[in-house]
């Protein structure tokens, strides 16, 4: 019965990791990135408010960046979809603020 058992499982392949890294800070320039690792990211919106934040995928669509700098003084809302090389997808929804000028 044991190996009837082991016979049946199935071993589930790991979802592809997402990450996303911005510039929080308004004294750098940089912008919003959104990476998958183990997969490619089929999907990621962007909104600063009720603004869509314009951006673009790398050609591997392993990176998604912003195209241009962060708003100080702002939150960002992102949501990313990845697909791993088995079909198996990761979905992250995370908010993050920008610091406000300081002067």
């Amino acid at each position: 019965m044991l190996l009837l058992l082991a016979a049946c499982a199935r071993v589930v392949p790991p979802a592809p990791r997402i990450a996303v890294s911005a510039a929080v800070s308004p004294a750098e320039s940089q912008g919003l990135s959104v990476t998958a690792d183990g997969g490619r990211l089929t999907s990621v919106l962007v909104y600063a408010g009720r603004d869509p934040v314009p951006g673009s995928f790398d050609a591997s669509r392993t990176r998604w960046r912003s195209s241009g700098s962060l708003r100080p003084g702002t939150d960002y809302v992102v949501d990313a979809i990845a697909t791993g090389r088995d079909g198996v997808t990761a979905h992250t929804a995370t908010t993050l603020h920008t610091a406000p000028v300081r002067g």
